[in-house]
């Protein structure tokens, strides 16, 4: 029974502590980051994924965290100079 709810505890302080990395690294991305400060900071997560997609003059690099399965995500919105032109939380 300890051991079941050890887990659980377990499970959800890392649940949380991913949900709170995507949170805490989207707020940093605000307009004029470069493209290159963005995927520095994003490098340093403990949980995160993210891919760049460049679809003709769109540019966006989206975030997730492996743990929480898409739930949480952080879309980054950059302009032709590769600057950030927003970030959205969701």
């Amino acid at each position: 029974m300890f051991a079941i709810i050890g887990s659980i505890i377990v499970a959800s302080f890392y649940l949380v502590s991913a949900r709170d990395e995507v949170i805490y690294l989207c707020g940093n991305f605000v307009k004029g980051v470069t493209r290159d400060s963005v995927t520095r900071q994003l490098d340093t997560g403990l949980f995160l994924r993210y891919e760049q997609v460049e679809d003709g003059q769109d540019k966006t690099i989206h975030v997730n965290s492996s743990l929480t399965q898409n739930v949480f995500t952080c879309t980054i919105s950059l302009d032709g100079n590769d600057e950030v032109i927003e970030a959205v939380f969701e």
